[in-house]
């Protein structure tokens, strides 16, 4: 006698007989999530530390730059004085780099050379950004035998010029140039100086 067909359906799985699925594939999707975000992590450090190569090297190159300037206009200053004193005869003359105070960014480059036998002498600026309209540069000369720096004169940058050059004559006679300053004033100069000073020798 043949056995009776069961055509009944099979009993639905449990839930959870599909836990171990669920687990299996959100731990499959979880590793390639930390797989992908751990390559992006170490391709942003990789782009990041080229980067900072890049501007460490950019910034010793510019450092470089800055101190064989700084080199060659000492040497140029330094021939410059020899020759005038040498040469020429001229011993009377004295030539004085100007910088930027310490701290400050040296954009500009500054030369006085001053002539005590006739009380006069010739600032050479270049790279000097142009004042507010309201302002101007004041140079200014140190005297150990005044109690107040000798005003030399006002003089503006001239637009779109590399170098811009002022014959000054201070107000006063000057026994020892111990130190020129150059500071921003209020338009056509003060008495005394009240700016902040921009240039200034050693």
């Amino acid at each position: 006698m043949p056995s009776p067909v069961n055509d009944s359906p099979p009993p639905p799985l449990s839930p959870l007989a599909w836990l171990p699925w669920v687990a299996a594939a959100g731990f499959a999707l979880l590793a390639g999530f930390l797989g992908q975000a751990y390559f992006s992590a170490r391709s942003e450090i990789q782009v990041l530390r080229v980067q900072s190569a890049l501007a460490d090297m950019e910034g010793r190159s510019l450092q470089q730059r800055l101190e064989a300037e700084r080199i060659l206009s000492s040497r140029r200053i330094s021939d410059l004085s020899a020759r005038l004193q040498g040469e020429n005869g001229l011993a009377g003359l004295t030539v004085v780099p100007l910088v930027f105070p310490s701290g400050s960014t040296p954009p500009a480059l500054a030369v006085a050379v001053w002539d005590s036998r006739r009380q006069e002498g010739m600032l050479s600026v270049s790279q000097l950004p142009a004042p507010a309209a309201d302002r101007d540069y004041q140079l200014w000369i140190v005297d150990p035998q005044y109690p107040d720096p000798i005003n030399a004169g006002v003089f503006a940058t001239i637009p779109g010029a590399d170098e811009t050059q002022f014959q000054f004559k201070p107000d006063r006679p000057i026994k020892t140039a111990a130190r020129f300053t150059v500071t921003v004033e209020r338009k056509g100069g003060v008495p005394r100086s009240e700016g902040p000073v921009v240039l200034s020798s050693q």
